[in-house]
């Protein structure tokens, strides 16, 4: 089951064909949060979700969680833990 989902992951990600502007995007979080803590993420986080309730319907609201669930199988352990405490804090709001 769990090779499974992999796959269906990787297929996913070959089809993903970032543009330009997509990967400066990227880039430019990366540079926001590399000195960041964590604490300092989970409450971005929270912002941007506070943020997505109000502008997207809830189908599209709950398919972001259906997507961060879909990755589950290539996190490690710790990275799933972190996880689960995003998605409890966000749940709570």
């Amino acid at each position: 089951m769990r090779e499974k989902n992999i796959d269906e992951l990787v297929d996913k990600i070959k089809e993903y064909n970032p543009s330009e502007e997509d990967v400066e995007k990227i880039q430019e979080l990366a540079e926001i949060y590399q000195d960041k803590s964590e604490d300092d993420i989970f409450i971005e986080i929270i912002r941007v979700n506070e943020t997505l309730e109000k502008q997207l319907t809830e189908e599209e609201y709950r398919e972001i969680f259906e997507k961060l669930e879909s990755i589950r199988p290539l996190l490690s352990e710790e990275q799933n833990r972190k996880l689960d405490r995003i998605l409890d804090l966000l749940n709570n709001e």
